[in-house]
């Protein structure tokens, strides 16, 4: 995947090392797709360490047409040799792609902690329509249906700065729909969301962007789980799914706060 940005870099490594300190962290997911063949459904079992992670893809398993497999590892024409990333969503036309991808931790059942996700990605939006939204969300379950703890809707918006920017916008449950910034498609951003059951309260990155925010009330973590999918924000809208985003590097880690 292209390099994010320096401000974009530097933002994410200053939260990672605040979120490490103090804490004793272990994973429980990670994916990164290198040892996947290229051209193909990524290893949806993830195995080896840590046993018990897994992705689950919704959508079509077929990879007849290359130009419009909707989930593909591709190799990373901006890394080295050997990098693959993942290809969610990509389509050419609009066409209804109803599907979302999740990656969810190894069962857990803590009723406290911390637990961080990190993942790389670059979002797109082809043509000229403007009324997908990307939502990216966290889970306390594996359960796409449920209530997500916090997640977050990016989509092209007439009011930005320019052309080929995104608007960012935090959703939870305890509050409206809000925007954080902007961000440009095209370019690799790095995100984080940090569930701190300890606190009850959550904290995200995405792209140099960032956000606090109370949890759920009684929140708790039973499996930890990332969801994406596309959807229109026009409720008239019944041709969802346009878009393309790369995502690489996803890591999930559970941390308890060191008493010391």
């Amino acid at each position: 995947m292209k390099n994010p940005t320096v401000i974009t870099f530097l933002l994410s490594n200053i939260l990672l090392l605040l979120l490490l300190s103090g804490c004793s962290s272990q994973p429980i997911l990670l994916a990164d797709f290198d040892n996947d063949a290229t051209g193909n459904l990524p290893d949806l079992t993830l195995t080896g360490d840590p046993t018990g992670d897994e992705i689950t893809w919704s959508g079509s398993t077929a990879n007849s047409s290359a130009s419009l497999a909707p989930l593909k590892v591709i190799a990373d024409v901006n890394g080295e040799d050997g990098d693959n990333i993942l290809r969610l969503f990509h389509a050419t036309s609009v066409q209804a792609i109803g599907s979302h991808l999740g990656f969810h931790a190894r069962p857990t059942a803590e009723p406290d902690g911390i637990y961080n996700v990190f993942w790389d990605g670059v979002i797109e939006y082809p043509g000229n329509r403007s009324s997908q939204a990307l939502f990216i969300a966290v889970y306390r379950t594996a359960q796409w249906h449920a209530y997500s703890l916090v997640g977050l809707r990016i989509y092209r918006t007439p009011d930005g700065p320019g052309e080929g920017w995104t608007s960012v916008n935090v959703i939870d449950q305890n509050g409206p729909e809000r925007r954080i910034g902007y961000i440009r498609e095209d370019l690799p951003h790095s995100g984080v969301f940090v569930i701190n059951l300890d606190t009850q309260k959550y904290s995200l990155l995405f792209g140099g962007l960032s956000a606090t925010g109370d949890l759920p009330s009684d929140s708790t973590i039973d499996r930890l789980s990332l969801y994406l999918s596309y959807s229109p924000t026009d409720p008239q809208d019944d041709s969802s799914g346009l878009g393309t985003y790369y995502i690489d590097n996803v890591k999930m880690l559970q941390g308890e706060t060191d008493e010391d």
